[in-house]
């Protein structure tokens, strides 16, 4: 019942009027919607906690449901209705057939499954090799971005398609990781059945028996065949080799049979050029040149060594012929 004293304004009286007729309707519909208990402890309704009328006490649930779908429950606590939010333990259950949902923010601690479908996962900040890193998945591949390494940004196209065909991928090894077509996509060591691939600062590429990184000896590597970079377009700084001093470099290096120490006896006895890293200069026990030595003084340049061998050859070839031609002329001096 409305009561007024004085005036009232036609209009207001209406509004009034249809408001209080428009809360007798909803809460009518919310009432017909809503299911409790005899002693209200548990209440199903398709809206949200309203004043029903009941009294209700601390612990009653009220859930709300709408086409059979449980979307939110509440507990009275503190004489109001406050949301549950469940933990973990009141979600484990055996198993979960279908879960959809816009979940928002979830911070998990681990996540096992076969299959993840979305349209991007970032990981959190972790540290690779120093400074701050940070990856990425999403659908162009994995990303990453390595302080240590480059300070850009390299892609993994794909966690399987490298590119090129499953039987040819677009694949490089190189001192500093694998890369498919020109970006990177690891920075760690292959390993294989033979032994392991490991790369270190200085820029070289070590196949070791045993999977070691001492770099000693070796595995033996085999290949159909075997191309070494050599356009024009790729060199710089080209001067002549004299063929006598080819011819010196070669002259001067001993020649030894040896085995490799990590090897056993049925390796094949090696044959080359050997470099003295035990004694001192002065007291070397084996000649080498130079030339042969890689800028880490580890290894032999087999570059350098092919190239002073052809080098030495046409030498010889030039040599030769101009022998041939001597003793040619004398023969017919002979003759006359």
């Amino acid at each position: 019942m409305i009561i007024a004293t004085g005036s009232v304004d036609i209009n207001e009286a209406t509004k009034l009027a249809q408001d209080a007729s428009d809360s007798a309707d909803d809460l009518a519909e919310k009432m017909k919607n809503t299911v409790a208990t005899m002693n209200g402890k548990t209440t199903f309704s398709t809206s949200t906690p309203f004043d029903d009328g009941k009294e209700h006490n601390e612990g009653d649930m009220w859930t709300v449901i709408n086409n059979d779908v449980a979307s939110a429950m509440y507990i009275y606590t503190s004489g109001e209705w406050k949301i549950k939010k469940w933990d973990q333990e009141a979600l484990s259950v055996k198993q979960l057939s279908a879960l959809t949902a816009d979940l928002g923010h979830v911070t998990a601690g681990m996540i096992e499954s076969a299959k993840i479908i979305g349209g991007s996962i970032t990981g959190s900040t972790i540290h690779l090799s120093s400074g701050t890193d940070e990856y990425w998945l999403d659908y162009n591949g994995f990303h990453t971005t390595d302080t240590a390494v480059n300070t850009g940004t390299w892609v993994m196209p794909g966690l399987i398609d490298l590119g090129g065909s499953k039987a040819n991928p677009r694949v490089m090894v190189s001192a500093d990781g694998i890369y498919s077509g020109a970006q990177r996509i690891s920075t760690q060591s292959l390993t294989m059945s033979a032994g392991s691939v490991f790369g270190t600062t200085s820029g070289n590429i070590y196949f070791e028996i045993g999977g070691g990184d001492s770099g000693q000896g070796g595995a033996t590597l085999h290949a159909a065949g075997f191309s070494k970079m050599s356009q024009l377009s790729v060199k710089r700084n080209l001067s002549d080799v004299s063929g006598d001093y080819a011819l010196a470099q070669i002259s001067g290096t001993d020649v030894k049979r040896y085995d490799y120490k990590d090897s056993d006896n049925s390796q094949q006895t090696n044959i080359g050029p050997v470099i003295d890293d035990v004694n001192s200069n002065g007291n070397k026990a084996y000649n080498i040149s130079s030339d042969l030595i890689n800028k880490q003084s580890d290894g032999i340049s087999l570059d350098n060594e092919v190239g002073l061998l052809m080098s030495a050859v046409k030498e010889l070839t030039k040599r030769n012929s101009e022998l041939t031609m001597r003793v040619a002329k004398l023969e017919r001096k002979m003759q006359e």
